[in-house]
């Protein structure tokens, strides 16, 4: 069949029938061959191994599946080790197949029957140059196909190699027939653009005030091993990193997370539902593969990897949700959105639904890997942790396996949730320095990593640790996301308004001590609200209108047994009123801003305005008394109408004035309104501009609480040019960062790259005088 353009063959023949009987699938124009063979010869002994050497490799195997290696306990304390363990394991047979190579990254792996004796070990060696290498066990562990009709090693990528040797070791006499399987993934033209790595600086993370057991640089560390582990007890200092990887230094900016098209994932091949989890915490892998590949082998090596786990262990899919090389490159590995959700991986049994998998390339029982790749993991997983809360430097936490609770560090490594010896006994010994530099990016201003292709502009903003939007599945979510961002460090009130009628939140703008969220008459979108509520550790929960707007039954379910209180009048105009005679007892006000109470579009755009609070009003005809009497009781210097007199009549205007001054801010439209007020406001530019949809606004309401920058009403936000009179307005305004209220339903990722490439063109800010 043809998928994507790619023509496929597939030879099937029986695996067992001859010695050299083969299965086949190819595919053309430079795309996979993955062939599997039985072809298998018994021995006595290994070419170079002896029995002796064999042995112990076998004993520490084995030891790693009863989880018997290096391994702290919950005081620090190191609890066992493999090299404990006996290694006398009896007579053995070695069945060996030899391969021919034909590629520059080839995957090889053994596979046999779950049923009869059973593999004491797998090991292999490869032929380069004309020599042979030594023998190395493959793997830390067996896993099997997902229907468990084979069980099978981990995968062993080489490069460059002529040929590879792989011995399955069986005790004497056993019955087993294995077959290897070689992946072989071919070069893609695109891979090399990715044959080339940033040089990096070093000094980012020591001169932050971090000491880390090894230091960066050079010399790989070396001089000072890491001797105490998280509670300051000694353990067994970590080896360093190999002397290939001393060049690959931390570049000390934000990582590039590249995306599955980027290392050319076929799409065909991903057979997994999609499921979210939670980020109770993260899991620390290593591949378990070879360690001499370029960067240009790892776009190939991903794809062998892909697709062993994904067709060959019928897994549907990569098991990691992110992958990171040697040189300090993370790849998102898992199918799904990696950026603002955890999506459900493959990576370590019975806490899939609970913790992110991260893993690194290579095999790490012997070296650590390089300084980029360990701060590349480390910033992977502070972006993961960030949201949640969560302490990396916390030793015993709850992540929950197989539904029941489990303890194990924040920042695990795989064999502290399961029987295995990955992420490999120097990575492992490493995870203190590690969890001390997730800890550093958690609390560090600044994204610490960034999709690639950015332009200038969004490479600054995420260095600054500004969110190019604020956004969630639904206008909840996205009023949950500005919550969030504009108070990081919780709220003791939280307001909450009808998420439907939102009249009375974007009266809520003027309100500075808590955020705004939204609530709508559905039991997911309550949890959502009751968990933050819990998250920013509110001790009041108050509600916006009267309980029309919001009922006491969804106030009480989302207040998750804090206090409540309610702001609400007879109608819009009274609540806001109330509204804003709160928010002057907490500021005090200059002016009283009037917007008109029916559409409350230009309330939007005046979130921003610190003089004082919004008033909702009727166009024309008598003003309520509630407004006037809560005008007096503010006694601001002025009032001021937002828009024109079709949104706020002369006549109203002036009731609410009586002697005091009053002016008018207002443009022939909302779009343009909005822009005069971001003039009136920030007269002398701004740092930061929010951008929001201007005929679909609702995702933007919660949005008044942000105060550091205007909020401009796009009049084309879905379409695909930004336009001319908001662009000049963000270059007015000298604008360093934005960003859209609401996903791309709401504000369009193109009209969003017009934005950035408008802040492209701002020069920077003059250095002040005096300064280098």
């Amino acid at each position: 069949m043809r998928k994507r353009g790619i023509m496929w063959s597939l030879v099937v023949l029986s695996l067992l029938a001859s010695p050299a009987a083969v299965a086949v699938a190819a595919e053309r124009n430079g795309g996979i061959t993955d062939k599997v063979s039985s072809n298998f010869a018994s021995h006595a002994t290994l070419d170079t191994l002896g029995d002796s050497e064999l042995n112990q490799k076998t004993a520490a195997f084995q030891a790693s599946q009863r989880g018997e290696v290096p391994l702290f306990d919950s005081r620090g304390m190191l609890r066992s080790s493999h090299h404990e363990v006996a290694a006398n394991t009896g007579p053995t047979d070695k069945l060996v197949s030899t391969v021919k190579v034909q590629a520059p990254v080839a995957l090889i792996a053994a596979r046999w029957s779950p049923r009869g004796p059973q593999p004491l070990v797998v090991m292999g060696r490869y032929l380069q140059a004309g020599t042979w290498s030594e023998w190395q066990t493959i793997g830390d562990e067996f896993d099997s196909t997902k229907d468990d009709k084979l069980n099978v090693t981990e995968p062993w990528i080489l490069t460059n190699v002529a040929k590879a040797q792989i011995a399955v070791v069986v005790p004497r006499g056993a019955k087993l027939q294995p077959t290897v399987e070689v992946i072989d993934s071919q070069t893609r033209a695109e891979d090399h653009a990715y044959a080339t790595v940033e040089t990096g600086d070093t000094k980012a993370f020591v001169s932050a005030g971090v000491k880390p057991g090894i230091a960066t640089g050079p010399d790989g560390g070396k001089e000072k091993p890491n001797k105490t582990n998280d509670a300051g007890k000694q353990v067994i200092p970590p080896d360093p990193a190999r002397n290939a990887w001393t060049n690959v230094p931390a570049t000390g900016r934000p990582a590039t997370v590249y995306s599955r098209a980027d290392w050319g994932a076929n799409e065909s091949w991903m057979g997994w539902r999609l499921r979210a989890g939670a980020v109770r915490g993260a899991v620390v892998h290593h591949t378990a593969t070879g360690n001499n590949y370029s960067p240009g082998d790892v776009p190939a090596i991903l794809r062998s990897i892909y697709r062993y786990h994904a067709i060959s262990l019928k897994w549907g899919d990569i098991g990691y949700n992110v992958l990171v090389d040697n040189f300090g490159r993370a790849w998102q590995g898992r199918a799904g959105d990696f950026w603002s959700s955890n999506i459900v991986g493959g990576h370590a049994y019975g806490v899939n639904s609970t913790t992110f998998g991260i893993s690194v390339l290579g095999n790490y029982m012997e070296y650590r890997p390089s300084d980029a790749a360990v701060d590349t993991v480390a910033r992977v997983v502070a972006y993961k942790l960030r949201p949640t809360g969560l302490d990396p430097l916390n030793l015993r936490t709850n992540i929950r396996k197989d539904g029941h609770d489990f303890l194990a560090p924040v920042v695990s490594g795989h064999r502290d949730v399961g029987a295995t010896a990955c992420p490999g006994n120097a990575f492992y010994a490493f995870l203190p320095t590690l969890r001390q530099m997730v800890a550093h990016y958690v609390s560090e201003p600044g994204n610490p990593i960034v999709p690639p292709g950015l332009s200038q502009a969004q490479q600054n903003q995420a260095s600054m640790g500004i969110p190019t939007l604020l956004a969630g599945p639904d206008r909840v979510g996205t009023a949950l996301s500005i919550a969030r961002y504009a108070f990081p460090q919780g709220a003791r009130t939280v307001y909450v308004a009808n998420g439907v009628n939102t009249a009375d939140a974007l009266a809520g703008g003027s309100l500075t001590d808590g955020p705004i969220v939204l609530v709508l008459n559905k039991r997911d979108a309550q949890a959502a609200v009751a968990k933050y509520v819990k998250e920013a550790k509110a001790t009041k929960v108050v509600a916006l209108g009267g309980t029309g707007a919001v009922s006491d039954a969804v106030l009480n379910t989302v207040a998750a047994g804090v206090d409540t209180d309610r702001i609400g009048g007879r109608d819009r105009v009274e609540t806001s009123a109330l509204i804003a005679r709160h928010a002057a007892e907490t500021r005090p006000a200059s002016a009283v801003f009037l917007a008109e109470m029916s559409r409350g579009v230009d309330a939007l755009a005046a979130g921003s305005l610190t003089a004082g609070p919004v008033i909702l009003v009727p166009t024309n005809g008598k003003l309520p008394p509630v407004v006037t009497q809560t005008i007096a009781a503010i006694k601001p210097a002025k009032v001021v109408a937002l828009g024109g007199p079709g949104a706020v009549s002369d006549a109203v205007l002036s009731q609410a004035a009586g002697e005091r001054a009053s002016e008018r801010v207002f443009g022939s439209d909302r779009y343009q309104t909005a822009r005069e007020i971001s003039k009136y406001q920030f007269p002398n530019g701004s740092a930061h501009v929010y951008l929001a949809s201007g005929t679909n606004p609702v995702d933007a309401v919660a949005g008044g609480v942000l105060s550091d920058g205007p909020i401009l009403l796009l009049p084309n936000a879905l379409g695909n040019s930004l336009d001319g009179a908001t662009s000049a307005e963000i270059v007015r305004l000298q604008a360093r960062a934005a960003t859209a209220l609401g996903g791309p339903g709401a504000v369009s990722a193109e009209q969003m790259k017009q934005v950035f490439m408008t802040l492209d063109t701002i020069p920077a800010p003059a250095a002040p005088a005096g300064s280098k």
